[in-house]
């Protein structure tokens, strides 16, 4: 009976993420705050660390506005897949919506690195294909984990290599209040 009782109740799995917020449509500090917020009320995740919020160049897509990128070290109790799912269905209740590669967007939640995960499908990729490429990601990492490092470079040696803190610009502001980014960029 034992065995049959240890079948029928699977353990889920808690593992630790880098996941990565962006906006550069509407009220994009209200958003990444709302957006740390709703996060919050999963009872299978909990956010381990928070980084600054940081102003940085579009990356891929150039042509339009700067963004507000931050990331988050979070635990999750469960598959990475419903992680992701979450972190869409997340988006799409801020209006993201998917209509130009690299474009503009209201919110961005991007699952970045799994700490002894690894993804390839078409719904997740971990780690992210492209973060180590991008400093928006790199330099809100260094802020929590800085002693990063992947396939044997430190995270802050490789930012070195992408002259990655020329175009990420550390702000004063919060993850709590009720401060504009609209009104403070006037």
């Amino acid at each position: 009976h034992l065995i049959h009782s240890i079948k029928r109740h699977k353990t889920k799995m808690t593992n630790n993420y880098i996941i990565s917020l962006g906006s550069n449509q509407g009220d994009s500090l209200r958003i990444l705050q709302q957006a740390a917020k709703a996060l919050e009320k999963n009872k299978q995740l909990k956010i381990l660390q928070k980084s600054s919020i940081y102003k940085t160049l579009p990356w891929g897509k150039t042509d339009q506005p700067v963004f507000l990128n931050a990331a988050m070290v979070v635990s999750w109790s469960g598959e990475p897949e419903e992680l992701m799912q979450f972190l869409l269905a997340t988006e799409a209740s801020f209006g993201r919506k998917r209509e130009i590669h690299w474009g503009p967007r209201t919110l961005d939640l991007d699952m970045i690195y799994g700490w002894s995960v690894e993804r390839q499908s078409t719904l997740l990729r971990l780690p992210h294909p492209y973060f180590w490429e991008r400093p928006f990601v790199l330099v809100p990492m260094e802020d929590m984990v800085p002693d990063f490092s992947f396939q044997g470079t430190p995270i802050h040696q490789r930012l070195l290599e992408l002259k990655g803190y020329d175009e990420v610009e550390r702000t004063t502001f919060s993850w709590e209040g009720d401060v504009s980014w609209q009104k403070q960029s006037e």
